[in-house]
């Protein structure tokens, strides 16, 4: 097995084999960058194909994943394997890594699936390249080449939704916990912890404002069944709103 070097990928892109919509002067050393075409699908919010206009840049939610669809079209022949990888100037600034493959006999474009996994929106101008692909020479032509449809083609990308379940589908397993807990899970420890104290103080709050209404009411009914008099009603409600505001600079100091 041999890899094709630059000079060989730009022979095989002039003979109109191996890559479609190709510039020469993406082949370098022994692979092609691959370019950013003008459709992705956005997976995260649907499994259809987004066209964006010429000179419009892809957006990228965070935590969203996404199938970038490369501007070139590979030709792999049957002796041929490619691999690919994304730019590490990609997952630099948040997207997750990929190491990919295109099978002997692969045809069309090619769909990095990624994810962003920053806390920023990613923003990727048209033909910026995206990842690169090394092309392997086979010792012969492979028995079971690839065949089928690529989901570009078919305007919807292939996801195994039956794989996918809702947390009540799944809340019977032992393996998992509450939804409250599983969200917490899905966050920074340090974030978790910060939610977890300000859930706290709101149910301590709560609790010494049904305290202060509950003290009131019961120095209203003491005052009017004659039980106390009006001094001594207002000093019932004195030291039920200061019980609250203890209760309330507690909750605060120890949050």
């Amino acid at each position: 097995m041999t890899t094709l070097i630059d000079s060989e990928i730009n022979t095989e892109m002039e003979l109109g084999r191996l890559i479609r919509n190709g510039d020469a002067g993406q082949a370098s050393g022994a692979c092609y960058e691959l370019r950013l075409g003008n459709v992705y699908y956005d997976l995260t919010e649907s499994d259809r194909p987004i066209h964006v206009a010429v000179g419009q840049d892809i957006l990228i939610k965070p935590g969203h994943r996404v199938v970038l669809i490369t501007h070139e079209e590979l030709e792999v022949p049957k002796n041929v394997l490619t691999r690919i990888v994304s730019k590490g100037s990609l997952f630099s600034v948040g997207l997750s890594p990929v190491a990919t493959y295109a099978d002997p006999g692969f045809s069309g474009n090619l769909g990095i699936v990624t994810q962003n996994i920053s806390d920023k929106y990613i923003v990727l101008p048209q033909l910026v390249p995206i990842a690169k692909a090394d092309f392997t020479r086979l010792t012969g032509n492979v028995n079971h080449p690839y065949s089928g449809q690529h989901g570009f083609r078919t305007q919807i990308w292939p996801i195994k939704h039956q794989l996918q379940k809702s947390h009540a589908e799944v809340a019977a397993d032992p393996r998992v916990g509450t939804e409250k807990e599983e969200g917490y899970r899905l966050l920074p420890e340090a974030t978790a912890n910060v939610l977890r104290k300000l859930e706290r103080r709101q149910l301590l709050t709560d609790a010494a404002i049904v305290l202060a209404v509950v003290l009131n009411a019961a120095a209203i009914f003491l005052v009017g069944n004659n039980f106390l008099d009006n001094f001594q009603g207002l000093v019932g409600n004195l030291v039920a709103s200061v019980l609250v505001g203890i209760v309330v600079i507690y909750t605060n100091r120890k949050g």
